[in-house]
């Protein structure tokens, strides 16, 4: 009697056990048939991908190094390369040849070459005490919106560095000071950027000396004054827009000071790709 009993509860189990492998299996194919995404610490170096972030942006690239925090892809352009930071990867996929023969579903903005961006600087700047390759800083105060979409938001960071730097007396007796930015973070992505340099000449206290600076520069950059007080203070005019260094003619002849909490623009040389969902 309990052999029968025993064998009728064999036969009552064993179907659904299979039953619920065979579901499992079945979810298991479903889910590895509708997703290619992969560790990225599992892809090769060289390999192309698409990386997907959690607020939607799109990164295409081949995988150049994969570190603890961050993974950096070279770009589309040469020597240009995009940081991206790991807590914010939602997918990461190898690029085929049939995507790269189909259109993938994104958009792609571009901000264009020229365009100009309100940056609040973070770095505090001296002719007297800055060098060169000195890390700078800044913060987009205003966001860069393209066909109604917002690509690069307010608060976004900028860094660069300082490439020529002279103390007063060393030049002709004028101070100079310039530097550039060449990174944009944007989100949990970071992009290689070209930017015009901006550069500073402190004025000299005879008038020549300003007007010839002034006509050197009307060759295609923003000649801007530094308001400072005394009597060289609103020296200057927007004389063209072209490429070029912007020179700006600083205020009494000595060392130029550049506070944290400055207001500039900076300009894009060459367009910037941004992919989008």
């Amino acid at each position: 009697m309990r052999l029968a009993q025993g064998k009728a509860m064999v036969r009552l189990i064993r179907p659904s056990v299979v039953g619920l492998l065979s579901a499992s299996a079945i979810a298991l194919s479903l889910s590895v048939a509708c997703t290619r995404a992969e560790a990225i610490e599992k892809i090769p170096a060289g390999t192309e991908v698409t990386v997907v972030t959690k607020d939607g942006t799109l990164v295409r690239g081949t995988i150049a190094s994969v570190a603890t925090d961050t993974v950096t892809l070279n770009g589309e352009r040469p020597h240009a390369t995009t940081e991206i930071s790991r807590s914010s990867i939602a997918e990461v996929t190898r690029v085929s040849a049939a995507d790269r023969a189909s259109e993938p579903v994104e958009r792609t903005l571009t901000v264009p070459d020229d365009t100009a961006f309100d940056v609040t600087l973070d770095t505090a700047l001296a002719s007297d005490s800055s060098r060169v390759e000195q890390p700078v800083r800044g913060t987009v105060a205003s966001p860069i919106v393209i066909d109604g979409t917002t690509v690069i938001p307010a608060g976004s960071s900028l860094t660069g560095h300082v490439t020529h730097v002279s103390e007063s007396g060393k030049v002709k007796g004028r101070a100079e000071l310039a530097f550039r930015f060449t990174r944009l973070t944007a989100g949990s992505v970071t992009y290689d950027i070209d930017t015009k340099p901006l550069s500073y000449v402190a004025a000299s206290t005879k008038k020549d000396d300003a007007v010839k600076i002034g006509a050197g520069a009307a060759a295609g950059a923003l000649i801007g004054a530094i308001a400072g007080g005394g009597k060289g203070a609103a020296i200057g005019t927007a004389v063209g827009a072209g490429a070029g260094t912007g020179v700006v003619l600083a205020t009494d002849g000595k060392e130029i000071q550049l506070a944290e909490g400055r207001k500039l623009k900076v300009s894009l040389t060459t367009p910037l790709a941004i992919r989008t969902k």
